[in-house]
Order: structure tokens, then sequence, then C-alpha cells
């Protein structure tokens, strides 16, 4: 299957680890064997991955253990994005061995950048490897947000796609607009949260925290839309948004370690500095999905 057939729910995948930081390989492969038959593809070591605070030793681990377990199955999109252009274009390559279906990349982050050291980057990356590139627009942990004008140069130079996580419709919109013209270009909208406007603005597909724990949640937005049942498609949607206010703000990757756990899936601790929920906040969050069981 290509990137360019996928619909539906595409978790950015939460990595385990144990207490020592490692990752936990066991209970990884368990959940990919939960989650995989429940979803369209997978996003690896991104934000919800803790990507970012992984060795390139372990970044490249989880992507062979992934690969591994899908065995072919969904699409894989491995996130190679690091503040270091050499560091990405060394686990794109890794990723491209393997047999990916796409390698996306953060915006290079920390330094404060201009457009000219973002293209520089992805320019490098697209050379290096002959497998799908994309974005990964993030503005809000990266401190740059890509314009129309720049995304629609790079895809003139070979950029396959792009995934957008500002949050920002008029954004997204126009991007798809400017984007229809290059064969295969795809947008993915980087939040659940305005699933449904991206997707009756033209958006292909979401990468979304919440597809680890209700995939069908995600799954049912598009299987409505597509159907043009956009009453019941939005119900949906605001479900959708009233269980992401549980999750509380930024990047909840703590929140799911304990609600995978409230599903019977055990996927360990997150990795420092992350830390998990204290008992009294798990039981919280415990009580709280006891009003969502209809999504599982």
């Amino acid at each position: 299957m290509s990137m360019q057939d996928f619909r539906g729910a595409m978790p950015a995948l939460i990595t385990p680890f144990d207490r020592d930081g490692q990752v936990d390989e066991a209970k990884f492969r368990a959940f990919l064997d939960w989650l995989v038959p429940q979803v369209s593809g997978l996003y690896v070591a991104g934000s919800y991955g803790s990507g970012p605070i992984m060795s390139v030793g372990q970044r490249k681990q989880v992507a062979e253990i992934v690969v591994d377990s899908v065995g072919g199955r969904i699409p894989l999109v491995v996130h190679v994005g690091d503040p270091d252009t050499n560091t990405s274009v060394d686990l794109a390559k890794h990723a491209q061995g393997l047999g990916v279906s796409a390698i996306a990349s953060l915006t290079p982050y920390y330094y404060l950048h201009g457009r000219a050291e973002i293209d520089g980057h992805f320019l490098k990356l697209i050379d290096a490897v002959s497998t799908p590139v994309y974005l990964y627009n993030n503005p809000k942990y990266t401190n740059y947000c890509v314009t129309v004008d720049q995304v629609t140069w790079l895809a003139e130079r070979g950029l396959a796609g792009l995934k957008d996580s500002s949050a920002n419709i008029q954004l997204f919109y126009d991007l798809v607009a400017a984007t229809r013209r290059f064969d295969d270009f795809q947008v993915l909208v980087g939040s659940q949260t305005i699933l449904l406007p991206a997707l009756v603005g033209g958006g292909r597909g979401c990468v979304s925290g919440l597809s680890n724990l209700y995939p069908k949640v995600v799954n049912g937005i598009f299987e409505a839309a597509e159907a043009g049942e956009f009453e019941r498609a939005l119900k949906m949607q605001r479900e959708a948004n009233q269980l992401r206010k549980l999750t509380g703000s930024g990047i909840p990757v703590s929140f799911y370690h304990s609600a995978l756990r409230y599903r019977g899936i055990d996927i360990g601790v997150p990795k420092v500095p992350l830390i998990p929920k204290t008992e009294a906040e798990e039981a919280a969050i415990f009580a709280a999905l006891e009003h969502y069981k209809h999504f599982e």
C-alpha cells in the first residue's frame, strides 16, 4: 500500500520504555500486535513517539522493530527530524534501507532558523534518499511555520508531502489548494481536533495521538465524512475534541501511557525527562475514560 492510498487513523505512535530509559521491545511488539489491525498506517518516532529525546541508536532500533512487526501490512512514515541535518540524513538513509513508505522531518529546531536554513535541510534530505520526504510543520515546538510559497517551492524540487500540526485551518486549506497541481502530493493533518474541516478541505490523512488509544474515533470521522454523513461526523469530531481536553495541554505522552493501561495495554513508562502520572492522576484518568467506553 502506498502512502497515496492512505485513509483513516494513523497513530503518532507512542514508544514504550523501561525504567532505565531503554526501548521496551517486548511491550512495544505487544502494543503493535494490538494496534496495527485497527489502523491505516503508523507515524514512527515523532513527537508522541519521543523521537526528539531518543538517541540515534534508539531511533534506528524503533524503526527496525516497527518494520519487522508490521511486516508490510500498512504504510509506515518514519520521522527523522533533528536539530542537526546530518543526523536527519543518517536516520533517513537507515529508514530507506528498511523499506519504509515515507520519511518525515520536523523543521530543524532549537536555533531560530530562517527560510534558507529550512530549505537547505529539506533539499539535503530529498537529495539523500529516493523514499518520499515529508515536511512536518509544527510551529509551536520549532519556532518556525512554513508558508505556502515555501512548500510549493520545495514541492517543485521533490518534496512529496506535508504533515501540518499548526492547527491553522486557513493555512491547511491554502496548502492543499496550492499543492493540488503536484501529482500525489499529500497534505496530512497533524491533529484530530480539526480532522473534519481538514477532510472537507481536501486533506488526505490524519496523524493523531488519539489513534493510539481509540482508533475507531478517527476512523469513524473519516468513514462518516466520506459517506456524506456530516452530522454523524461532526458529533464524533466534538466527542474527540472533548477527549482531547482530558489529555491536557502540550504533547500528552504520559497521559497515553496511563490511558492505554486502562485499555489493558502496558506500554511501560515514558522516557525521562517525561514522568509517569501519579497513582492519583492515573485513577482520575481511569474514571474519566469510563465515559468513553463506546469508543473501544
